[in-house]
């Protein structure tokens, strides 16, 4: 899984047997710094340099190899089924005419170099019935954390922050949507204000408090007006709409502030779609890498009216969650077994996503 923070990729070995999740390696690989600054200029003008986006396809892909060859050394790679690759996510235009989503990372050289199927394209089959192609990980959520005795919501903060309504009662639907920015905004700030790739453990947002003028302004939005479901652009929560939006307050503000605003405004935004979406939840558990945030965190427990925990309480560390969803997304595909959750993603009807490459013979 490589999210929308675009600092890397994860990748996990796993077995999934009944409903039972048995993670047998991990790994996290940085994107190289170079391929990084090309990420982002891409990010910038993705419909302008198509080369650029074929050499980024290219090396996304050999950055999987490695890690996935790194991951299985030792293990026959006839034992794995497939590997699931979501992929960077460059463009997300779900509400587009014709809706596209748009993510880099040749899955024909991950199949042809590892000589395992490689499943990827998992949104655009659930675009064309009609749905957002986002958020996916709920249908992991679903399989690997549901309740009998209370209703959870599973927290997956990225780039972008989603969150997963798990009922109790298994006659209702499971609902999920991208509440609004889980990292992004506060990865930007620290960038733009003190070179650094995130604000490692959340600790400049935690040198001060939030500005509430400012909070209350970010909350303001119009996207978290909008009904479910709904799913976000990483351009839709940019550092040149935050700074517009701190412009119009017509005041200077310390950036520190700024951060710890961003911090609490991340948190605020993910409980204001729980509270207005999602009344009935007993219990809030986190995944992603905003789980290392403490400045989120906090804002969280602060602000929550219900138990809060990060996933590792559930069995499964916060890291590896995603990469684990995909697995079973890929698992799925393989086996024919449609992998999206109408519910959640607001499609006509259950697809099969993914596409399969299979390794050259």
């Amino acid at each position: 899984m490589s999210g929308t923070s675009m600092d890397g990729v994860d990748t996990a070995l796993v077995s999934l047997v009944s409903n039972r999740v048995e993670i047998q390696r991990t790994r996290y690989d940085p994107y190289p710094d170079a391929l990084q600054v090309e990420l982002q200029n891409l990010l910038a003008s993705p419909v302008r340099d198509s080369a650029l986006a074929k050499k980024i396809d290219h090396e996304l892909a050999m950055v999987y190899v490695q890690s996935v060859q790194r991951l299985i050394e030792g293990i026959n790679s006839s034992s794995i089924k497939a590997i699931g690759c979501h992929g960077q996510t460059l463009l997300h235009c779900p509400d587009a005419v014709p809706p596209f989503s748009w993510q880099a990372g040749d899955s024909t050289i991950l199949a042809n170099q590892t000589g395992i199927p490689v499943v990827s394209n998992f949104r655009e089959a659930d675009m064309q019935a009609g749905g957002q192609g986002a958020p996916l990980a709920p249908r992991f959520h679903q399989y690997a954390f549901s309740s009998n005795s209370e209703s959870l919501a599973i927290v997956n903060i990225g780039g972008i922050a989603n969150v997963t309504c798990l009922p109790s009662d298994k006659t209702e639907s499971v609902i999920g949507f991208d509440t609004g920015p889980g990292n992004v905004l506060s990865d930007a700030w620290t960038k733009l204000h003190r070179g650094h790739k995130y604000d490692e453990g959340g600790q400049w947002a935690l040198s001060c408090e939030p500005d509430e003028r400012l909070l209350k302004k970010l909350m303001s939005a119009p996207y978290f007006s909008l009904p479910v479901p709904k799913s976000l652009d990483i351009r839709q929560f940019s550092v040149e709409w935050l700074q517009a939006q701190i412009e119009s307050l017509g005041k200077a503000i310390d950036p520190s502030k700024i951060q710890s605003s961003i911090a609490a405004f991340t948190a605020e935004s993910i409980l204001h779609g729980i509270r207005n979406q999602l009344p009935e939840v007993q219990a809030i558990y986190v995944c992603g890498g905003g789980a290392k945030n403490q400045a989120i965190m906090k804002h969280l427990r602060l602000r929550s009216r219900v138990k809060l925990s990060d996933t590792s309480e559930l069995g499964i560390d916060p890291d590896w969650v995603e990469a684990c969803a995909f697995a079973l997304l890929a698992g799925l595909r393989m086996n024919n077994q449609p992998g999206n959750l109408p519910s959640v993603t607001g499609a006509k009807k259950p697809v099969i996503l993914g596409t399969v490459t299979q390794p050259a013979s």
